[in-house]
């Protein structure tokens, strides 16, 4: 539902050093072959037509083997001038073109030698020479849209003398957190002071801690969900912290829909009185598709679209809401940078069993880990709260409700990483 409808990703040139993790917008196909020209694979001698010639054997060289005589030698980087004659040969370094007349090239630890004079013991075979375009053809596809590069896709774009990509633009994903209670880390007070009748001087972290300051908590979330926006492949804009404040959510959020790809919310999706998430997205024109799923935790998402944008509302329990965003706002992220949406799923047995069982469909903090006989999997210990629930955690476990599986049986396993 949340993926039908959604904007065609925008398209941007990147410079290669800075397309690490980027998607490939269009396939690439190779201007030129791979090698662009013939070339030794090894440190050794690039060899002419044999000549089997006893009588011209030199002193310490006596044996079997088949002798060349030696004309020179050809670094890698040289555009070598010498042609190979039968029974001829030249010493050649790994990545350099033969000389014309190579036949055949052989490593050095196979060859003995005296002066200008060379034994090679039968002619090797062509593995040593690779021959342009062994590699890579000339008008050939090597990567297909779509493709995540890695150093080993960067690599080849560099060889093949591309300096630049056409790669999908990240998206903008705006990312709002709403409460009044809400402080920033760094000591700014945010949307706080707007309802806040004792006019606590902006900036001033110390006077949420005296005697007749509001409580206050630190904004978590914005820190959470941004760091799971980037590793997505999003790119986060802040709207920084609102207060349980309706106008001023559709203030902002008004904003966001021009500014941004994906609007994502945390906060405010509860229902109550002072929850306005629902409220606000209807106000900026978005269509609710639905305010509440069937698992545990983050039962209360709310889910709108407005034209081709689509807004989040995410709760505001942090573990609830970071669920929530592996669950639903990932898969939006990555479909809109061109990437595959579907999260990584397998059954895994378990290593402990499962405390008890759900009333709903519940997603468990565990780690995974590729064992000798299979995936396994670990439940997370519960923890008070839930802040540090996710700690260590690499996967969901996807528990159907009313079941507690025990250890050795089969769940199923939602990636994170």
């Amino acid at each position: 539902m949340l993926l039908a409808g959604l904007k065609q990703p925008g398209r941007v040139k990147v410079k290669l050093e800075e397309s690490a993790g980027r998607v490939l917008a269009a396939a690439v196909t190779a201007p030129g072959p791979f090698p662009p020209f013939p070339r030794s694979l090894v440190d050794g001698y690039a060899l002419g037509p044999p000549v089997a010639d006893p009588g011209t054997l030199p002193t310490g060289l006596a044996g079997p083997g088949v002798i060349y005589r030696l004309l020179g030698t050809v670094p890698a980087g040289s555009n070598p001038d010498i042609t190979l004659s039968p029974g001829t040969a030249a010493a050649i370094f790994t990545g350099a073109r033969p000389p014309a007349g190579t036949v055949a090239i052989v490593p050095r630890e196979l060859v003995g030698r005296r002066g200008d004079f060379i034994s090679v013991p039968g002619l090797p075979p062509g593995r040593y020479l690779e021959l342009a375009g062994a590699e890579v053809g000339a008008g050939e596809e090597v990567l297909a849209a779509g493709t995540t590069l890695g150093p080993a896709e960067i690599g080849l774009l560099a060889a093949l003398g591309f300096r630049e990509v056409l790669v999908y633009q990240r998206p903008r994903v705006v990312l709002a957190t709403s409460g009044s209670e809400l402080l920033d880390p760094a000591g700014k007070a945010g949307s706080l002071l707007k309802s806040n009748p004792a006019g606590i001087p902006a900036g001033s972290q110390a006077g949420y801690r005296g005697v007749n300051a509001p409580p206050c908590i630190y904004n978590s979330n914005f820190y959470t969900l941004a760091a799971a926006v980037e590793a997505a492949g999003g790119r986060v804009i802040s709207l920084g912290p609102l207060a349980d404040n309706l106008e001023e959510q559709v203030r902002a959020y008004r904003s966001a829909l021009e500014e941004g790809d994906l609007l994502l919310a945390t906060g405010g999706a509860g229902g109550s009185a002072c929850d306005f998430t629902a409220a606000a997205f209807t106000r900026v024109g978005g269509e609710v598709l639905f305010t509440e799923l069937n698992i545990r935790p983050g039962r209360r998402v709310i889910a709108a679209r407005s034209g081709e944008k689509l807004m989040l509302g995410l709760p505001g329990n942090p573990p609830a809401a970071l669920v929530a965003c592996y669950l639903l706002a990932r898969p939006v992220i990555r479909a809109l940078g061109g990437r595959e949406p579907a999260p990584v799923t397998f059954p895994a047995r378990l290593t402990a069993a499962i405390d008890r069982p759900r009333v709903e469909r519940a997603f468990l903090w565990a780690q995974a880990r590729a064992s000798g006989s299979g995936w396994e999997v670990t439940p997370l210990p519960r923890r008070p709260g839930g802040i540090r629930a996710a700690i260590g955690a690499n996967a969901l476990i996807d528990l159907p409700p009313g079941t507690a599986p025990g250890p050795g049986e089969e769940v199923t396993v939602v990636m994170l990483s």
